[in-house]
């Protein structure tokens, strides 16, 4: 069963993914983080500088480049995640992917098979492939 979640999110849910994106016209997992971090709690993200993932990109450089980038981040120890803060999940065996915490268990991302949708991040598609939680603070922006 799915909790309450913050009235925001349905905006969100069904943005088209898009390579690249960073708008509602579209966009890709950091993408969409970075858009729904600024707009829902005024914290702007340094430009990811990384590749993204694209069919037949090297997936453990972009998963190191990633990893990377979540250093500029405060890490969160798992059940202490909150509301905004971001969760590094491993796809085609790196840390590809990124969603948002919106709810105890619950993340809003997008992915190249998905438009935005939420999911619980703790169940049997995504649980075993969480990496880790971020937090973006306003330092970092």
């Amino acid at each position: 069963m799915r909790p309450d979640l913050p009235a925001w999110v349905s905006q969100y849910v069904g943005l088209r993914y898009r390579p690249g994106g960073v708008d509602l016209d579209g966009a890709d997992c950091w993408g969409l983080y970075a858009l729904v971090l600024e707009r829902e709690f005024g914290v702007r993200l340094p430009a990811y500088p990384g590749a993204a993932w694209v069919p037949g990109a090297d997936s453990a450089a972009i998963g190191e480049e990633a990893r990377a980038y979540a250093a500029l981040f405060s890490q969160v120890r798992a059940g202490e995640e909150r509301c905004g803060d971001a969760i590094l999940i491993r796809m085609r065996g790196a840390p590809l992917h990124l969603g948002m915490v919106v709810a105890p268990g619950w993340m809003l991302h997008s992915h190249d098979a998905a438009d935005a949708c939420v999911e619980a991040y703790n169940g049997v598609q995504w649980g075993r492939r969480v990496v880790g939680f971020y937090r973006a603070e306003a330092r970092n922006g």
